[in-house]
């Protein structure tokens, strides 16, 4: 087996490589002979020459050690550069309410979206390798991917399926509530437009989306500007918007005592120049390309600015997610409430929950009334302005307009926001499903499901379900397809 191990160097990568270095131990254990490095790839050129090496070789499958997040783009190298069979093995971590040091299962949902895209022979395996289950479930993931099927946290899916097996939601009993709700809602989608600042990154595919066919499938618009007029805009955005913005943060906000008012005059005017944007193009929803720009270049995280879009009914997005920017719409319309876009970033199958997180850009109507929202630096790249909330208990309604597998599909599932402790810093909570987490999982990976999933508090599955109908587009249950 061709074995790498992938980081970023703005995760724990020491913690990273440790779990890495573990998880080869296992596979020793269990007999896997290992080709490739040892050490932690974190450098794109690195990772590069390493993937040639390995396809060099006669290789019965490649094992991919998601020490930390990262984009897909390495996975992509390797699938499309050889038929091997690919298994990506992630590490879960603890909920302490610290920073997210690892993020691994993030990383490999990219991957798994990216190679069930191509139809490429893949497995996914969830599991600390400190576990006493861990060979076994390693070895099934092994003997998945090579035989032609997937795992995800030791069940056994099929690889070869796709949304086109996914049958077209069938006229049924129909409620007139939802069906009068569902066509008010397509309606309004028909009249609205979406704005995209900038490209998604390298590697985030599930960010990208054809904008004539989300037009003809959806019929919502969508209107793109550079991230360079964003930053010119903010540069120039009057003095009284950013004394405004500035005010309106320190009184909704508790400023982390590392943050002054001076840090956050860069978010401010970032606000300000997305609110001229959605302005003047009467825009419903925007999706910006964050990172690393907004921090590294113009000097301020876009988190806070885009929860305080959604605070005005224009949903913010992150990384340029365009049907993530649809999926907040649609979300707003049915709930008349604010939606959070969020990562599935680890899967606990002996609680039977999952959290749900993103750096900092929920709204802070979704905070738990005991755990006050406080306005601090972005978890990694240590820049203000981000949103750290955990989210309010109650009922709640997952939801992805999808592109996974190549078609326009909507993804439901419903489940319960509990009254926990926040399980990591930024904006994140946990959730119990309404079907067991071991079987959510294996649809998201199965499926191929995008990273970034929509919450909205209320139960309107009923009205998506009716709205995909209308779109005349498949649904996807995660925990039951």
């Amino acid at each position: 087996a061709g074995v790498i191990s992938l980081g970023r160097a703005t995760f724990d990568v020491e913690l990273g490589a440790g779990r890495a270095t573990a998880a080869r131990t296992v596979l020793d254990a269990i007999g896997v002979t290992s080709i490739g490095e040892h050490d932690l790839v974190t450098d794109p050129d690195d990772a590069a020459q390493t993937v040639d090496a390995l396809v060099g070789e006669k290789l019965d499958v490649v094992v991919v050690l998601q020490a930390t997040f990262t984009d897909a783009t390495t996975v992509i190298s390797i699938a499309e550069a050889s038929a091997v069979p690919i298994v990506v093995w992630s590490f879960p971590e603890e909920r302490v309410g610290g920073r997210l040091r690892l993020n691994s299962l993030c990383g490999a949902n990219l991957a798994a979206y990216s190679l069930r895209r191509r139809r490429h022979p893949s497995a996914f395996v969830h599991i600390d390798p400190g576990s006493t289950d861990a060979g076994r479930r390693v070895e099934a993931a092994i003997d998945g991917a090579t035989g032609g099927l997937g795992a995800v946290a030791g069940s056994d899916l099929d690889a070869g399926a796709s949304v086109r097996d996914i049958p077209l939601p069938g006229a049924g009993p129909l409620d007139l509530h939802s069906v009068r709700t569902a066509e008010r809602i397509g309606e309004r989608l028909r009249r609205s437009t979406v704005g995209v600042i900038g490209a998604p990154p390298a590697g985030f595919e599930p960010c990208r989306g054809d904008d004539a066919q989300i037009a003809a499938a959806l019929g919502v618009r969508v209107e793109r500007r550079a991230l360079g007029e964003l930053f010119h805009d903010a540069a120039a955005a009057r003095d009284e918007c950013v004394e405004g913005t500035v005010h309106r943060i320190t009184s909704t906000l508790t400023l982390d005592p590392q943050v002054s008012e001076a840090d956050i005059e860069p978010s401010a005017r970032l606000y300000c120049a997305m609110r001229h944007f959605v302005d003047d193009d009467a825009l419903a929803a925007v999706a910006t390309r964050c990172w690393p720009e907004c921090m590294a270049d113009f000097g301020g995280a876009v988190c806070t600015p885009h929860a305080m879009l959604t605070e005005d009914q224009v949903p913010g997005v992150c990384e340029a997610d365009v049907l993530g920017a649809v999926t907040a719409l649609v979300l707003r319309l049915v709930a008349g409430s604010d939606p959070f876009i969020a990562d599935l970033v680890d899967v606990d199958e002996r609680d039977d929950t999952s959290v749900l997180w993103h750096c900092g850009v929920a709204s802070t109507r979704l905070a738990d009334p005991h755990d006050r929202a406080v306005g601090t630096v972005h978890p990694n790249r240590k820049v203000a302005l981000v949103n750290q909330v955990a989210l309010r208990p109650g009922r709640v309604t997952v939801a992805r307009v999808s592109q996974c597998g190549g078609d326009h599909h909507l993804v439901v599932a419903g489940g319960e926001m509990l009254e926990r402790p926040r399980p990591y810093t930024g904006t994140c909570g946990t959730i119990r499903w309404d079907r067991p987490v071991r079987d959510v999982a294996a649809t998201i990976f199965e499926r191929g499901v995008e990273h970034h999933l929509g919450v909205v508090y209320g139960d309107h599955l009923d009205v998506l379900v009716e709205l995909a109908r209308q779109w005349r587009i498949p649904v996807v249950r995660l925990g039951e397809d």
